[in-house]
């Protein structure tokens, strides 16, 4: 759990993709899809005032073995079957394949950390993904129908309202609120899509950085957008727009939308897609291996910063995962280390006179089977995407 790890914490987080009604129109694509961002509270010790996709911090009710009770509800062939597709692809990274102390090893990380960004985004948005128990167990979910999309409690809020604010309150309510309503999350539906480790940023090596997590992405379809209402403590906005949307939106000097390398990484990845059901199957293929841990090493070079990400050049053998080791530094400028180290996964940062200028670079392959991120200077003359 994340409380017995010395130098970070593990959370989960969700892209929740909703089909539209009427086509996602930018002046770069057009989707027949949306992504759901939330923006955090400017009183957040982490990420204040950036727009964030839904999720957050594992709890110890996420491990509970009373889980795999509720889903034993509903049959033998049911757990079975969640086993075989939460630990499709083998063994993952780190976070899903560490030692932890009994007491949070009779669940599989994999179902807990779906269970973490399923109540996170209960949490944080309203949007309840569960399945009715007993439809589950008449009418089984099996390998062969996969993938499939995510199901949207339809819950009258007189319901529903009371328990978010019990669940907000206090997690183990998560649980109770499953019980007493006959409900599974809905885990089928999300794919792990992603792994991302909190880097040691320029002026914390050395120390213990205060904040750092190690993040689950997981990747979820929805047929249709579904009401959604932002909590108003850790978050103060609540959006569905395109990747591309909220790219141009990060992009515009006049009325910046923050958003942070991990978002725009991702973001960057879904602008290859233009359809729902082709980004869904996407995902469910490219779950049949394990998501890479994307830890970003912070380079020092001539004139500025670089965050140097896996299958980069840069990137050495035996990261420096702690902090605890001597700065990583190279000799030469930005654009002197794009010629003498060519294959490039990083982003580079230069302080000038208006602020931070941070470049991404990606032209290397992914090796867990995951889409290249396309990196888009939305300011200057559009590029063609690749429609899967």
């Amino acid at each position: 759990m994340s409380h017995v790890l010395k130098h970070w914490r593990e959370a989960a987080t969700l892209l929740l993709v909703a089909k539209t009604r009427s086509p996602a129109v930018t002046s770069f694509q057009t989707t027949n899809f949306e992504i759901l961002m939330l923006k955090r509270s400017g009183k957040s010790k982490f990420m204040p005032k950036l727009h964030v996709f839904p999720g957050g911090v594992a709890h110890e009710s996420d491990f509970s073995p009373d889980w795999m009770e509720l889903f034993s509800k509903a049959g033998n062939d049911v757990v079975r079957n969640m086993q075989t597709f939460v630990e499709r692809g083998g063994k993952g990274t780190h976070m899903f394949s560490r030692s932890r102390p009994e007491e949070f090893s009779k669940i599989p990380s994999e179902l807990a950390f779906r269970i973490c960004a399923i109540r996170e985004t209960f949490e944080e948005s309203g949007i309840l993904l569960v399945r009715d128990l007993n439809r589950v167990k008449n009418e089984q979910i099996t390998e062969k129908e996969q993938p499939v999309s995510g199901k949207s409690a339809v819950i009258s809020d007189s319901i529903l309202k009371p328990w978010r604010e019990k669940v907000d309150d206090d997690a183990w309510q998560f649980i109770s609120m499953c019980k007493e309503l006959n409900l599974l999350p809905d885990i089928w539906s999300l794919y792990e899509w992603s792994n991302w480790l909190t880097p040691i940023l320029p002026g914390q090596h050395g120390r213990s950085p205060a904040r750092r997590y190690d993040t689950a992405f997981y990747l979820c379809v929805l047929d249709y957008i579904p009401n959604a209402v932002h909590c108003d403590k850790e978050t103060t906005e609540l959006e569905w727009t395109s990747s591309s949307g909220f790219l141009i939106k990060h992009k515009d000097e006049n009325n910046p939308l923050q958003l942070a390398p991990p978002q725009i990484v991702e973001l960057g990845r879904i602008l290859h897609f233009t359809d729902a059901e082709k980004l869904k199957q996407f995902a469910w293929e490219r779950s049949e291996l394990r998501a890479q841990c994307w830890f970003p090493v912070t380079c020092y070079c001539t004139d500025g910063v670089l965050f140097i990400y896996p299958g980069d050049d840069l990137y050495p053998e035996i990261p420096d995962f702690t902090g605890e080791g001597p700065k990583f530094t190279v000799e030469g400028t930005i654009e002197e280390l794009r010629k003498k180290y060519p294959n490039m996964n990083r982003s580079e940062m230069v302080i000038g006179e208006k602020g931070v200028d941070r470049t991404f670079k990606c032209n290397v392959k992914m090796s867990d089977g995951q889409v290249s991120p396309l990196f888009v200077n939305f300011t200057e003359e559009n590029i063609p995407v690749s429609n899967l």
